[in-house]
């Protein structure tokens, strides 16, 4: 190999270092964004991204979702056998099955993962 072809492939260390650096704050950025933590925030004065920790100022807080408070008013559903089957209704809209175990919950209703109906076995007395 000629020294031309050699120096455009090696990087210098400082390279190296900014490179790294920049895919970490990706790779950071990104990894906040799917655990739910506060999103950084820009101050135009110090030209920074920081993360707050202060109330949401949307009503519905900081995913402006009520989906919570849907779940809660759809009816429990109660199922003969000791396992429910949910595959999230609406066919191709649906999600995978979900075999949700009833037997030891004690009359208390178990959630589907990927849905949040619940389902108690018919006759535990919820």
């Amino acid at each position: 190999r000629n020294q031309t072809s050699q120096a455009t492939t090696t990087m210098t260390p400082t390279l190296r270092l900014a490179l790294r650096q920049t895919l970490s704050r990706r790779i950071n950025t990104s990894m906040r964004a799917l655990s739910g933590s506060p999103a950084p925030e820009y101050d135009p004065e110090k030209k920074l991204m920081y993360i707050t920790h202060k109330e949401s100022p949307y009503t519905l807080g900081k995913h402006r979702s009520n989906a919570l408070e849907l779940l809660d008013k759809q009816p429990i559903i109660e199922v003969d056998g000791d396992t429910a089957v949910c595959d999230g209704g609406g066919g191709a809209l649906g999600h995978p099955i979900e075999y949700i175990q009833l037997a030891h919950m004690g009359g208390e209703p178990n959630a589907c993962k990927y849905c949040g109906l619940r389902f108690v076995r018919k006759g535990d007395g919820h």
